[in-house]
């Protein structure tokens, strides 16, 4: 009855018959050599310093290319019931901020709001004359999940990521986009923009408060736990 009253507060929707889905269709079938990830091994210091050394080298190639667009992104999940996630994504290009875009995610997980911002990020980025996405993200885990269209939470957001990559790849064969791995906690530079914004701002929930299928279970485990 617990599980049963939390999922009638479920607003996401989900497809399980996207052409996208199926083997030979998914996005990484079609273009494997143009999408890239690059993580980051937080437990080695070495490896991390090495991963910071690679992006500050990586946008100052971009800050003088003007078909390079660096994006970073990030997210907020606040714990009272009357506050909802946040989700930023800042833009450069040429080495200066053009645009930075910020919306409320609803009641969701972390990994659902991270999602969301990775969204904000890449369908705005796909609409620059550019042929470079450079998306520095403090989850991999939400990034992977961009090119997966099978059903999952946040399934819309990888859909409509899918979708804009697709008309990305398919109107310039020569453009790609990079995710690279970047923790919030090493304040590093251009990321750390979007964690101190996305950290700072406050959104009240509201009434008919858009909630993730994710964030339903959390509950529902949690309300189990305490029953």
């Amino acid at each position: 009855m617990i599980l049963k009253r939390h999922f009638l507060n479920l607003i996401e929707r989900f497809d399980s018959l996207y052409p996208e889905i199926c083997p030979g269709y998914r996005l990484l079938d079609n273009f494997p050599d143009h999408i890239s990830f690059h993580p980051c091994d937080r437990s080695n210091g070495c490896t991390c310093k090495l991963q910071f050394d690679a992006l500050d080298r990586l946008c100052y190639e971009a800050s003088s290319n003007p078909l390079t667009l660096v994006v970073a992104t990030d997210a907020s999940v606040i714990p009272p019931r009357n506050m909802q996630a946040v989700s930023v994504a800042y833009f450069w290009r040429l080495g200066e901020q053009v645009l930075s875009s910020k919306a409320p995610a609803g009641r969701a997980t972390a990994l659902d709001a991270e999602l969301f911002a990775i969204r904000l990020g890449v369908v705005k980025a796909t609409s620059f004359d550019i042929k470079c996405i450079i998306i520095i993200t403090d989850s991999l885990t939400a990034a992977r999940r961009t090119v997966d269209a099978s059903v999952h939470s946040g399934q819309v957001h990888s859909l409509t990521i899918v979708q804009a990559l697709r008309g990305f790849f398919t109107n310039h064969p020569d453009c790609s986009i990079h995710f690279w791995n970047c923790p919030s906690k090493a304040q590093w530079s251009l990321h750390f923009l979007a964690y101190e914004d996305a950290t700072s701002t406050k959104m009240a929930a509201g009434c008919h408060l858009a909630t993730s299928l994710d964030a339903l279970r959390s509950k529902s485990a949690a309300a189990c736990l305490d029953a």
